[in-house]
C-alpha cells in the first residue's frame, strides 16, 4: 500500500512538471522575458525560501516584468523529491567555497546552528544563481527553436 502511494506522489509530480514546461514552452511573449521568468522562478524554488518564493517572484515581477506564468511554473523544481538534493548539493557548495572544516554533528547542532546557516546560505546563493543561469539559457534556446519550428511548419503548409 506505502509502495503505491508513494508512487503516485512521484507520478503527480512529474505530471505537474511536464504540465509546467508545456506551459513555459508555450508562453506568450518575448523569449528573452519567458526565459527571464523561469530562470526567476527557479532561482527561488531552489533557494530555500520555503514556500514564499510565489511571493518573492510577485515582488519581482513589478520590477523586472518578466513572464510571471514562467515563474510560476519553473517554481515547481522544488518539490519534495528535489528538495533534500538541492539542500545536501548547497551545502557542499558552501563547504568547498567556504572552506570550511566542520563536521555536522546531529546532536549538537544548536551549538554550530550559525556557522551551518552562514554555509548554508552561500551555498544556496551560488546553486540557485547556478540553476537559474542554465534554466535561463534552456529556455530561451527552447522558445527560440519551437518558435523557428512552427514559423518554418507554416511557411511551408500555411493555416487554412
Amino acid at each position: 500500500m506505502k509502495s503505491s502511494k508513494s508512487r503516485n506522489c512521484i507520478q503527480n509530480i512529474l505530471r505537474k512538471t511536464r504540465i509546467n514546461i508545456f506551459r513555459i514552452y508555450h508562453a506568450k511573449g518575448h523569449p528573452h522575458e519567458i526565459a527571464l521568468g523561469a530562470a526567476i522562478g527557479a532561482f527561488w524554488g531552489v533557494f530555500p525560501t520555503f514556500g514564499l518564493g510565489t511571493i518573492f517572484s510577485l515582488l519581482l515581477y513589478k520590477v523586472f516584468r518578466f513572464n510571471l506564468l514562467a515563474a510560476l511554473c519553473a517554481a515547481i523544481i522544488s518539490n519534495p523529491l528535489t528538495s533534500p538534493f538541492f539542500l545536501l548539493i548547497s551545502y557542499e557548495v558552501g563547504v568547498f567555497v567556504l572552506a570550511a572544516r566542520m563536521e555536522f554533528d546531529y546532536d549538537k547542532w544548536h551549538q554550530n546552528f550559525w556557522q551551518v546557516g552562514h554555509i548554508m546560505l552561500t551555498g544556496s546563493v551560488i546553486v540557485s544563481m547556478t540553476v537559474a543561469f542554465l534554466v535561463y539559457l534552456i529556455t530561451r534556446y527552447a522558445v527560440i527553436y519551437k518558435r523557428k519550428s512552427v514559423d518554418k511548419q507554416n511557411f511551408i503548409n500555411p493555416p487554412q
